[in-house]
């Protein structure tokens, strides 16, 4: 029952105004508390030695022998008070790197960096020479590296949120990046770091008075590196303000060379994460923009998108993307090549993944709740019955065991949908394979080009192309024999149906199972908090009926979130959905669900979907019916049927 790959929090949910210090860096830290790597070997070697400016690097430490007498640093402020050392730093650049490409910034105030959701200040950062006056604003998008300054050597896990917070608005704003540079200085020891899609890892701390020539050679460094090695962009072509990429086209063979809108029409907001960004793509001028190019970081485990949708239409699944072509750019074992890894950082008094899980399960449901549904709860089965049995739908007490045989239900429209009880528990996290989760950086173009199902222009639309998106997870579910398994707002599209037949669209098989193939391998997967099932949120493997709940909570996200536009109530019950722990979070809908509490949540509807209430209330007693003993049902019963949603 508990087999499925456990899910991590990310801080994508957190966009807008919400996007504090405290609500930021509280995500930020449950994305990196696993997968945080200090005393990693053979850093300094790979990002600062034998590189073709390294020469450039020594002739300044030489340049600067005046200043670190016996091998110990003069000259630079101690104490390290931040007004002092920005004042040795630039003098520092004036002085020895005014003819590098790339020079150091500061911030005095938030509006001083632009482009983001939320305002930042910060101590110091890098970007290329643009030539524009000093007091001009700069942008989030040409950020290349990342600098904070204590003046004490305290709260090493503060400081590491800090910058966290910083490059998580890097990644946002420049979505296709592929690692971030960053550093702290906190008192007399600096530490230096690199931010990827699978956490952040360090080579060890170091003094600065005591390793001078160390530490010029860093802060160089940084400004000598080029866009390869500080991990910007490189496999896009850059042709004026247009932008392309190369892919292997599908079925056809050969290279084609695609033009990429230059502004995503979505992107996730997080560090550790799938880092799924789309453009608007097409063949060439003057073509319409009738491809999307989704980027995004997919875990080696897990079978490519390309191969679940070439599967998908091999087997006749309707509602779905077609493939055009794709393109593996990198992985997360390239770029960290070189790197030994050890165990990763165990900051203080923070739970593990495992106990966090855990201790979400022992305690969100009532005493006796976890037996019972781990004996009478339901799952999938991979292959359809040729036997059918009556099964009740409540929770009975019992003094016999309930007989393992395999149960099916028989909806009004003749499908049959097979489901069985669960044979025990397996372990919430999956074996380490390896000291980190390699990620696969990929292009994946597909057609059509539709819009986010958020963009709905008239309450119809927004129906239509719900009820053809689950139409078209049936389709995949039924004839291709593939779970999706991340039904959230941003994979589902309203396209033309006109052109296409249908007024939505499932898109996005990132997180997709085939039936039957087994566990992935994966160490974690991340989701949409706010659309996750209950029982998902706790572990519990995934069936299809989670994945209809969640095409519910779509629904109603529509109606009590994006019917205000960015007016929602401040104190909106929704914020529970996607804020604190799983089992916060699971507890949260679960209330929500029951008739009083959902009560509750239609009284945030916007105004004009009044009209769409009472269809609500119907949805939420088919999916969430009361047992015989008058409790709530969240899992996959046996009588389980797609009728009054499809």
């Amino acid at each position: 029952m508990y087999d499925s790959t456990p899910i991590i929090h990310s801080s994508a949910s957190q966009q807008g105004d919400e996007q504090t210090r405290k609500l930021v860096e509280q995500k930020v830290f449950e994305e990196i508390k696993d997968c945080t790597y200090r005393d990693v070997e053979g850093f300094f070697e790979k990002y600062f030695e034998g590189k073709d400016w390294t020469h450039r690097a020594l002739d300044v430490i030489k340049a600067m022998k005046n200043q670190h007498i016996d091998n110990v640093l003069t000259g630079f402020p101690d104490p390290p008070v931040q007004a002092k050392v920005l004042d040795w730093w630039f003098k520092f650049q004036n002085d020895f790197l005014s003819d590098e490409q790339r020079r150091y910034y500061s911030t005095t105030s938030p509006k001083d960096l632009v482009g983001a959701e939320a305002q930042r200040q910060i101590d110091l950062f890098i970007k290329r020479k643009d030539g524009q006056p000093p007091d001009a604003a700069h942008d989030w998008k040409n950020v290349e590296v990342i600098g904070e300054l204590k003046a004490f050597n305290k709260e090493r896990k503060g400081t590491l949120l800090q910058i966290g917070r910083y490059v998580r608005d890097v990644f946002s704003c420049q979505p296709t990046r592929r690692y971030v540079h960053a550093f702290t200085i906190c008192g007399h020891q600096m530490e230096i770091w690199v931010f990827d899609r699978s956490g952040c890892y360090s080579p060890k701390s170091f003094d600065i008075y005591k390793e001078p020539e160390l530490f010029i050679q860093v802060i160089a460094g940084y400004t000598m590196m080029n866009e390869e090695e500080l991990g910007l962009d490189t496999y896009t072509e850059q042709n004026g303000d247009d932008r392309f990429i190369y892919i292997e086209q599908d079925r056809s063979g050969g290279r084609k060379r695609l033009q990429l809108n230059s502004n995503p029409i979505t992107r996730q907001r997080a560090i550790v994460c799938r880092g799924t960004s789309c453009y608007l793509t097409k063949p060439s001028e003057p073509a319409d923009w009738n491809y999307v190019a989704k980027f995004s970081w997919t875990s080696d485990k897990r079978k490519p998108e390309a191969d679940l949708l070439r599967l998908a239409h091999e087997r006749g699944v309707e509602g779905i993307a077609k493939l055009i072509g794709h393109r593996d750019i990198t992985s997360v074992d390239e770029m960290r090549s070189g790197l030994k890894f050890n165990n990763s950082y165990s900051f203080r008094n923070a739970p593990s993944a495992a106990s966090s899980i855990s201790r979400s399960l022992s305690q969100s449901q009532p005493t006796g709740f976890l037996s019972r549904s781990l004996s009478h709860n339901l799952n999938i089965a991979d292959k359809p019955s040729k036997k059918r049995k009556p099964s009740d739908f409540g929770w009975k007490p019992s003094k016999q065991p309930r007989s393992n045989s395999r149960r099916s239900s028989q909806p009004q429209d003749g499908i049959t949908y097979e489901v069985e009880t669960a044979q025990g528990t397996t372990s919430l996290l999956n074996p380490n394979n390896g000291s980190y989760d390699n990620r696969i950086f990929r292009c994946l173009v597909i057609s059509p080009a539709g819009q986010a199902i958020y963009k709905y222009e008239k309450i119809s639309e927004l129906l239509g192309a719900l009820r053809d998106a689950i139409k078209a997870h049936r389709s995949l579910y039924l004839k291709g024999n593939i779970l999706h398994r991340d039904i959230s707002e941003n994979n589902i599209i309203i396209t033309d149906p006109q052109k296409t037949g249908v007024m939505g669209m499932l898109i996005d098989l990132d997180l997709a199972k085939e039936l039957g193939s087994g566990h992935s391998g994966a160490r974690c997967r991340t989701g949409t908090m706010e659309f996750m099932a209950i029982e998902v949120l706790l572990g519990i493997s995934h069936t299809y009926r989670h994945d209809l709940e969640s095409f519910f909570y779509v629904l109603i996200w529509q109606c009590a979130r994006r019917g205000w536009v960015e007016k929602w109530p401040k104190m909106s019950l929704l914020t529970k959905w996607y804020t604190d722990s799983y089992r916060e979070i699971a507890s949260a809908k679960r209330g929500h669900m029951h008739v009083d509490g959902f009560e509750d949540i239609l009284d945030e509807f916007a105004p004009h979907f009044d009209c769409l209430k009472s269809f609500c209330k119907e949805l939420r007693g088919i999916l969430f019916p009361y047992s015989v003993l008058n409790v709530l049902f969240v899992g996959c019963q046996a009588t389980a049927s797609l009728r009054g949603i499809d």
